[in-house]
């Protein structure tokens, strides 16, 4: 394509930017943010992009956004809800890149270019997170979720081509069943995660922590602009997880009070018989199509 416009060249959108001058996806790669990226070096900022603008220039957002094949929103979601009109505005192809998608889908339906909007969430990060973290390479066999099957084919098309060309598996689901998912998948781990690391530190238990610890806190934390999003527009999805994940593990601290260790043994070979079932066996293929239809229904209560 001519012009990739990324608003938002953080950890995602900065690797989106660098992914799409590595793999010559775009001729020209234009990153807008708060600050016109006078935070980082010339060297970085050339990296990145050929052109940074400040968010708040109307006049010159305007024209790369009227310049641009395609605008990828890369900020938080009540950002990306914000920035929707004027992209949308353009005439261009507009994607997202946020953590939840029924709020910004339905924001995007009430706009007259709503059909060339394709809602989307690379499955890629880092726990530091920022510019400073991105890679060219982030999304290499990484799942890339779609949620905006009335989208124009043409527009699909065209977001599609930049995923796949920066390495990315394409899985459709719609906003709802997204939603739903990643509170599962994602949301509920961050906040596990973060309590266990919290919990240890507060008890004086880190001494004793191994690889195993690590590898379980390893997304503890995350930053409070990114999280205080998700946590706003999919709370309930959240909550409902929450509650189900409680409930798994009430039952195992209930029995293991009475010295009965049979729940938890239980939950372990559930969780083997997930970990060497019928995914290790399916083909790439047939595995994504899976994962797809399943993600089409809310999660077993």
């Amino acid at each position: 394509m001519e012009q990739l416009t990324i608003f938002g060249p953080g950890l995602i959108g900065g690797s989106i930017a660098l992914g799409a001058k590595a793999r010559g996806l775009a001729r020209r790669v234009v990153a807008i943010d708060r600050n016109g990226g006078q935070k980082y070096t010339p060297s970085e900022r050339d990296r990145v992009a050929d052109e940074w603008l400040a968010a708040s220039d109307e006049r010159a957002v305007s024209r790369a956004y009227e310049a641009s094949e395609l605008i990828v929103l890369a900020c938080p979601v009540h950002s990306i809800i914000a920035e929707l009109p004027r992209a949308l505005s353009s005439g261009a192809v507009v994607t997202d890149a946020g953590s939840t998608k029924e709020l910004i889908v339905r924001a995007a339906e009430k706009h007259p270019g709503a059909e060339r909007f394709v809602a989307g969430h690379p499955m890629a990060g880092h726990p530091a997170g920022g510019l400073i973290h991105a890679s060219p390479d982030l999304f290499v066999d990484k799942r890339w979720l779609l949620c905006s099957p009335d989208a124009a084919k043409s527009a699909q098309a065209k977001v599609i081509e930049l995923a796949r060309g920066l390495g990315a598996i394409i899985v459709e689901l719609d906003a709802s069943a997204h939603d739903q998912s990643v509170a599962l998948t994602s949301h509920v781990p961050q906040l596990y995660a973060s309590a266990l690391a919290a919990l240890a530190a507060e008890r004086d238990a880190t001494a004793a922590a191994g690889p195993g610890f690590a590898s379980a806190t390893r997304v503890a934390g995350g930053a409070e602009g990114i999280w205080r999003d998700i946590f706003e527009t999919n709370g309930s999805a959240i909550a409902e997880v929450l509650g189900l994940l409680s409930a798994e593990l009430d039952a195992v601290a209930a029995a293991l009070r009475r010295g009965d260790a049979e729940e938890a043994l239980k939950l372990l070979e559930r969780a083997r018989r997930t970990k060497r079932g019928s995914e290790q066996s399916l083909p790439q293929d047939e595995l994504l199509r899976a994962f797809a239809v399943s993600s089409q229904s809310p999660p077993s209560r």
